[in-house]
């Protein structure tokens, strides 16, 4: 079985394990070319990545996105608390708003008894904030028998 010579097809170049052909030498050459121009692009990444200024760069804007993030939370959460408060003061509005009629109405009906619990009550609350301030216990409060 021997086969005819003016038949046989050539068989292609021995290739080497990483591809390239190890009987073109200029083949060769230009993959070393390419793989060069490769390495440098990377190397020239690397560079770009490990440069300080680059590092403070990104480290900066790092620090802005996370600080912008939290100004953004903090502002929705006081956002969220004062639609809150609002809501919380519409109810009590509306839960008080029949007994503050009826006050105001015994007001303008009774004035005088109504200064006199006004004079009363601001007396008082001058008394507890003095008492307060001072911060001294009252000796008639805490007489001791002797």
């Amino acid at each position: 079985m021997a086969q005819d010579p003016s038949k046989m097809t050539r068989t292609p170049r021995a290739t080497h394990s990483m591809g390239f052909s190890t009987t073109d030498p200029e083949h060769l050459r230009q993959q070393i070319a390419d793989t060069r121009a490769g390495m440098t692009d990377t190397l020239d990444a690397i560079h770009d990545r490990v440069n300080p200024r680059n590092v403070v760069n990104r480290t900066m804007e790092s620090v802005k996105e996370s600080t912008m993030s939290r100004v953004r939370n903090v502002a929705d959460s006081v956002g969220s608390a004062a639609g809150y408060v609002s809501s919380a003061a519409g109810y009590v509005m509306e839960r008080t708003a029949q007994p503050r009629a009826k006050l105001m109405r015994v007001t303008r009906q009774h004035p005088v008894p109504a200064a006199v619990v006004g004079a009363v009550g601001a007396a008082g609350a001058w008394m507890l904030v003095r008492a307060m301030r001072n911060g001294r216990r009252r000796d008639y409060l805490y007489d001791e028998a002797l």
